[in-house]
């Protein structure tokens, strides 16, 4: 796709071929900011830029999701109280879900992100210091030192979370949202946090009203359970189980 995408631009004297009214591909957008088919990225340049727009524009929130419906399927009576605020949202219709309709879904919202303060996509992240500085535990970091920052430990840090830290409740966002603002970031935090962090929370809200207007999430193996997920790490986080569930079909 590479290959064809710059010949064709070569073709076209580096100009997508395009109205105004078409968006131009995110190919066609990088080959000609980086300087044209014959002088912009190589290959292999172009080739992990478009990855890291797949990967980490899409397959980061298709995890979030799957992380939200099985833990909608270990916990029934949040799924209700998320069902009866769709159903004040949008009654028995079955009208699309628009952009205006999301800040309505506000336990939905909290739902969310406490499946991603207990299993965000990403645990782990790693930044280089570009000045020298004393961390709270006296370490001092040096320039160039390389610093891994672990999410998943500081989403369960009693400081900030309190003692139910491990336990899953999302009214903590309404009650009492975490005071530090570093103690919360499934979408890293600082100058590279997640461009994509609103774009993300509108996506998984609306895969999961659309589940959830529809079926019942159950559990895969007919009892439901919180026991904490089983899970391993290969890029990012995922469940062992495949995110298993039951769907059943919800009478209107």
């Amino acid at each position: 796709i590479i290959k064809s995408r710059r010949a064709a631009l070569k073709k076209n004297n580096n100009t997508s071929i395009s109205d105004e009214y078409t968006p131009k591909p995110f190919l066609d957008l990088l080959i000609e900011s980086s300087g044209g088919a014959e002088h912009g990225y190589t290959d292999r340049e172009l080739l992990e830029e478009s990855l890291v727009m797949l990967i980490a524009g899409n397959d980061t929130s298709a995890v979030g999701a799957s992380f939200v419906t099985v833990m909608l399927s270990q916990h029934l009576d949040m799924q209700e109280k998320i069902y009866k605020e769709i159903q004040e949202v949008f009654g028995d219709s079955d009208r699309p879900i628009t952009a205006d309709d999301l800040p309505h879904l506000k336990y939905l919202e909290a739902f969310i992100k406490e499946t991603l303060r207990l299993y965000p996509p990403v645990p782990i992240t790693a930044r280089k210091a570009d000045k020298e500085c004393v961390t709270p535990a006296g370490t001092k970091l040096i320039p160039g030192v390389g610093v891994v920052i672990h999410m998943w430990a500081i989403h369960r840090n009693p400081r900030y979370w309190g003692e139910d830290a491990e336990e899953f409740r999302p009214e903590r966002f309404f009650d009492s949202p975490p005071t530090h603002p570093a103690a919360y970031m499934p979408f890293s935090y600082g100058s590279r946090n997640c461009l994509g962090y609103q774009y993300a929370m509108m996506s998984m809200k609306t895969i999961i009203t659309s589940l959830v207007r529809e079926y019942k999430v159950l559990p895969a193996s007919g009892t439901s359970s919180t026991e904490p997920l089983r899970l391993q790490y290969d890029v990012m986080m995922k469940h062992v189980d495949n995110y298993e569930v039951k769907l059943q079909t919800r009478s209107h």
